[in-house]
């Protein structure tokens, strides 16, 4: 289990959940590395957390395969343990954009870089480390010829199957990491202020903002998920609130679930490196 000290590494760490979930952990002396692309925000976030050299930011494009394999080497090379890898990073668009590695935005940030960053610290992670996945409880099927052709791209429908990945790479993840002794967990933080469907309709928009609340309660969830001993003798689990909920049937077929990581090392050419 995590030490007094753990070493959590955040993806997403300049939004409204990443930056309240590394306040809490801070608090709770853990040794941060924020990952995001370089900006004036990340700086704020590091100067205003930082104590005794404890935070760090890491400059990442999650959308960019070679941007996570440079970031991984960062971190590998900055410290010899991983305890907690938290993906928390998350896109949404209503156009189709095109990442420079050919793969549409919201599959490559939501989907394929989280997937490719943690096979990339299996290592690091080895031994009682933990990963955890904010996503949804989306039963949007998983179709990777859909996400992977631009003439059928649905900005609501590619988002809702990227959450959907995210929960059974989770539980993937699970059954393999074991002989690793790495746990694996999905949290879902409910509707919560943040910046992630600023691009969604008017309607929209108005509704999410009315319904939803401030990140500060997932941020503490999170931070207990990361530190608590409870949470290093389970794995494969699916939260919300701090409470273990049921996912998807959808996304509970295990055949499905092998097939989306074989599908996904191809892409990212993972080749034998990872879990």
């Amino acid at each position: 289990m995590p030490g007094l000290n753990p070493v959590v590494v955040i993806t997403g760490a300049t939004g409204a959940i990443g930056s309240a979930t590394a306040e809490q952990l801070a608090r709770r002396n853990a040794r941060l590395l924020l990952l995001g692309r370089a900006s004036n925000r990340m700086d704020a976030i590091v100067q205003r957390l930082d104590r005794d050299n404890k935070v760090s930011s890491v400059e990442a494009d999650l959308s960019s395969l070679a941007s996570i394999r440079a970031a991984a080497r960062q971190i590998s090379r900055a410290v010899p343990q991983v305890d907690a890898l938290l993906h928390i990073a998350a896109v949404f668009t209503t156009e189709y954009e095109e990442t420079k590695d050919g793969f549409e935005l919201m599959l490559a940030t939501n989907h394929l870089g989280p997937f490719l960053l943690t096979n990339l610290l299996r290592d690091r992670l080895a031994g009682t480390g933990r990963v955890i996945m904010v996503t949804a409880p989306s039963s949007t099927r998983v179709d990777m010829k859909q996400l992977l052709d631009k003439n059928r791209f649905k900005p609501l429908r590619t988002f809702g199957a990227t959450k959907a990945a995210n929960l059974m790479f989770t539980f993937e993840l699970a059954r393999r990491a074991k002989r690793w002794d790495v746990r694996a967990h999905a949290y879902h933080p409910g509707l919560v202020r943040s910046e992630l469907m600023r691009e969604a309709s008017r309607p929209v928009r108005f509704l999410t903002r009315f319904v939803s609340r401030p990140p500060t309660r997932a941020a503490e969830d999170l931070a207990d998920l990361v530190t608590s001993p409870a949470f290093g003798r389970t794995t494969g689990w699916f939260f919300k609130g701090g409470r273990r909920i049921d996912p998807p049937k959808s996304t509970l077929d295990v055949d499905a679930q092998r097939e989306l990581w074989r599908h996904s090392a191809e892409l990212v050419e993972l080749e034998e490196v990872g879990f």
